[in-house]
C-alpha cells in the first residue's frame, strides 16, 4: 500500500493528468479481470498451493459463454453456465490435489496446458465475436459512477474477505497453511479445506470469464493465457505468503492495482511494454525475499 501511494504521488509530480478521474477509472477497469483472479489465488496460496491454470480456465469460461450467447441462450442460462463451468474446473485441480494428493504445481500445469488446448482445437484458432447485445449489455452497464465489472469486482473482494476473516471454514484455510499438522492434530478435516480454495478458484475464474467476454465484446483462443501468472503476481505483491498461511483478499485487489498503475505509467510515458515485465518480476522478488526474512528472523526469536 505505501509503495503504491508512493508511486501515486510520484506520477502526480511527473505529470499531474496521470491521476485525472477518468484515467484512474480506466485503470480500474482494466484490473477488474486480473483482480477477480486474484482474488482466487488468495485461498490457494495461504494452503501452500498454486494455481497456474486460472488465467487458462478463464479462457475456457469466456469460450463456453461465447458460443452459448451466439447459439441464443437466455443470458442467465449462459452466466450461469459459465460459472459452472468455472466452478468444475476449480473442483477438478481441487479433487486431484486435496484427494490425490499430486503437487499443486504439476496438475495446474497440465490443466492449464488442457484447457489451453481445447480453446484452440473448439475455436480452429478463430475468435468468438459478434455477440449478442444482451451479454454486451452486463459488461457496459453503471450503477450511479462506478462501472458494473467495477461494481462486481468489489463484491466479490467483500464476499471472499467476510469469508477468510469471519467463517470458521476461512480460519481453517489459515490453520493448514500455518501448520498443516498441528490443523489435523486440532481435527480439522485438510482434505475438504485443501479442496475448497481450488473450487473458489474456479468459481471466481468464471465470474471473470463472463465480465471479461462481456466487456470485450470477443473471445480469442489464447484469452487469459498471461494471465495466470499475472493473478499470482498481484496476489503475492498484496502480501499473500508465498510459504503459506498469510494473505489478505483486500491485498490481492491492491496489488493488482498496482500493477494496473504499472502498465498505465509505462504507456503514459511512452515507455517499451518489456519494462511492464520487468517491473511486475522486480516487485514479486522483493515481496518473496521480504517474506522470507520475515519468517527467518521470526523462526530465530522463537528459537
Amino acid at each position: 500500500m505505501a509503495f503504491m501511494v508512493l508511486l501515486l504521488l510520484v506520477l502526480l509530480v511527473s505529470n499531474p493528468s496521470f491521476l485525472k478521474p477518468g484515467n484512474l477509472m480506466d485503470i480500474l477497469l482494466s484490473t477488474v479481470t486480473v483482480g477477480i483472479l486474484a482474488l482466487g489465488e488468495v485461498g490457494v496460496i495461504v494452503t501452500k498451493g498454486i494455481d497456474l491454470s486460472i488465467g487458462a480456465a478463464m479462457g475456457i469460461v469466456t469460450l463456453v459463454v461465447g458460443e452459448a450467447a451466439l447459439a441464443g441462450w437466455p443470458i442467465w442460462l449462459v452466466v450461469l453456465g459459465g460459472l459452472i463451468v468455472g466452478a468444475v474446473a476449480g473442483a477438478l485441480n481441487g479433487v486431484m490435489i486435496s484427494l490425490v494428493k499430486l503437487p499443486p504445481i504439476i496438475v495446474t500445469l497440465g490443466t492449464l496446458s488442457v484447457y489451453s488446448g481445447i480453446m484452440y482445437v473448439v475455436t480452429n484458432g478463430q475468435w468468438v465475436q459478434n455477440l449478442p447485445s444482451q451479454l454486451l449489455a452486463l459488461g457496459s452497464f453503471k450503477l450511479w459512477f462506478l462501472p458494473g465489472p467495477v461494481l462486481i469486482l468489489l463484491l466479490c473482494l467483500l464476499v471472499l474477505a467476510v469469508f477468510l476473516r469471519y467463517t470458521v471454514t476461512g480460519r481453517y484455510i489459515y490453520a493448514i497453511g500455518n501448520n498443516a499438522d498441528a490443523a489435523r492434530l486440532a481435527g480439522i478435516r485438510e482434505t475438504r479445506i485443501v479442496f475448497l480454495p481450488y473450487l473458489i478458484a474456479g468459481l471466481l475464474a468464471g465470474v471473470a470469464g463472463v465480465l471479461y467476454i462481456a466487456y470485450n465484446g470477443f473471445s480469442t483462443p489464447s484469452t487469459g493465457a498471461d494471465l495466470n501468472l499475472e493473478a499470482i503476481a498481484a496476489a503475492v505483491i498484496g502480501g499473500t505468503n508465498v510459504f503459506g498461511g498469510r494473505g489478505t483478499a483486500l491485498g490481492a485487489v491492491l496489488g493488482a492495482v498496482l500493477l494496473g498503475i504499472i502498465t498505465e505509467a509505462l504507456v503514459f510515458f511512452h515507455l517499451p511494454a518489456v519494462w511492464n515485465e520487468a517491473a511486475e518480476g522486480l516487485i514479486i522478488l522483493v515481496a518473496v525475499i521480504s517474506d522470507s526474512t520475515l519468517i527467518r528472523k521470526v523462526n530465530m526469536g522463537r528459537g
